[in-house]
């Protein structure tokens, strides 16, 4: 039996870090303020199931282009901004009624494969963020990004349904893009493993590049916790990256600093990576707390099944390690400032004490 789509989308996430820090209200504002007839709306967005203290941003970009080797495909553009500096690029696209499975997955193939996506999303994000560039707090000159795929079904031709869709169709094909490999058994049953379902005629398989949600109401729920987990991961990412510039900068200033009397120096060095420290200590406090704020009992379920399909827990150790290790050598610095300010207070006292004493020596020989 072949399975057909006869109602579904596939949403192409391009994430991109864009700021340090991005102020909501004058992002609004300025969407706001500048968006044309049918290029820019700019509605409250709320993630459902999510308490967040500073809801993000979203808004239209219109319609684009994307060209794949299996045909030129137009998407609805999607963008969400959050408060922690994040640009959210999501593609949609239609899946026309009666699209069969096998269609699909060599469409996934399509989409794993070109570069069209990334190019176009690279440009859409340079023009948000200098669109909103009043509202950047540090704007980053970051070029990773973070890519993903959820194709969301509502509904199929036949009769099929979330509770036979394994049984009639390869699932493990679609999420992972192989259009012209068998995959083994055991990779396919550990990808099926990952199913998670609130009702019997809906299902979520979540894998760490792509996932199948088929809801037949529409809700976008699911999706929409999927992306708040990829705005984490890229953070991560993120802020992996830059503790690695941090210390070998830091351990460079260290080595050329060596053997000098400098306090400036040392103290500028002390005070960058203290300021870091803190900064890290925040970003993970917030993600940590991140799981407490999810009050739905399903979406809680799959946030998490995608925080270890992303392997969060990975890169905040690594993190944390690397924000220990910035600690220690900030505890060792202050150390050393204080040895060097000791040294020199020493230095300053004989001095006094010698020019207090030796007009009276002075004055006792001649």
């Amino acid at each position: 039996m072949s399975v057909r789509v006869k109602k579904g989308s596939v949403f192409v996430y391009r994430i991109f870090d864009i700021a340090e820090e991005i102020n909501i209200p004058k992002a609004e504002a300025c969407l706001k303020d500048i968006r044309g007839r049918d290029s820019f709306k700019v509605p409250k967005f709320i993630d459902r199931g999510i308490v967040v203290k500073s809801p993000p941003v979203a808004f239209g970009l219109g319609e684009v282009e994307i060209k794949l080797e299996g045909g030129t495909y137009t998407a609805q553009v999607l963008g969400k901004v959050r408060d922690y500096g994040v640009l959210s690029l999501i593609y949609q696209i239609p899946i026309k009624e009666g699209t069969e499975w096998q269609t699909l997955i060599e469409l996934a193939a399509d989409l794993e494969e070109g570069s069209e996506v990334d190019v176009i999303a690279q440009a859409q994000a340079n023009e948000v963020a200098g669109r909103i560039a009043l509202s950047l707090k540090q704007r980053t000159a970051w070029n990773s990004f973070e890519d993903y795929i959820i194709y969301f079904i509502e509904e199929f031709e036949d009769g099929v349904t979330a509770r036979n869709l394994s049984s009639q169709a390869d699932v493990s094909a679609l999420l992972l893009a192989e259009d012209d490999t068998k995959i083994a058994t055991s990779t396919r049953n550990s990808i099926l493993e990952n199913l998670y379902q609130y009702g019997e005629d809906d299902l979520a398989y979540v894998e760490w590049n792509s996932a199948l949600v088929v809801e037949p109401k529409g809700g976008r729920e699911v999706p929409d916790i999927l992306e708040f987990a990829l705005t984490h991961l890229l953070e991560m990412r993120y802020y992996d990256d830059l503790l690695d510039q941090r210390l070998g900068s830091l351990y460079d200033d260290i080595e050329r600093s060596k053997g000098r009397m400098v306090r400036g120096k040392f103290s500028q060095i002390y005070q960058e990576a203290s300021s870091r420290y803190i900064e890290f200590s925040e970003f993970t406090e917030r993600v940590e707390n991140s799981l407490k704020v999810v009050g739905d009992f399903y979406l809680a379920t799959v946030y998490r099944a995608a925080n270890r399909r992303f392997r969060l827990s990975d890169w905040q150790h690594n993190i944390t390690r690397k924000m220990n290790l910035l600690a220690q050598v900030s505890s060792l610095l202050q150390g050393e400032l204080n040895m060097r300010r000791s040294h020199w207070l020493e230095i300053i006292i004989i001095l006094l004490i010698a020019v207090e004493v030796v007009p009276v020596i002075y004055k006792m020989i001649f």
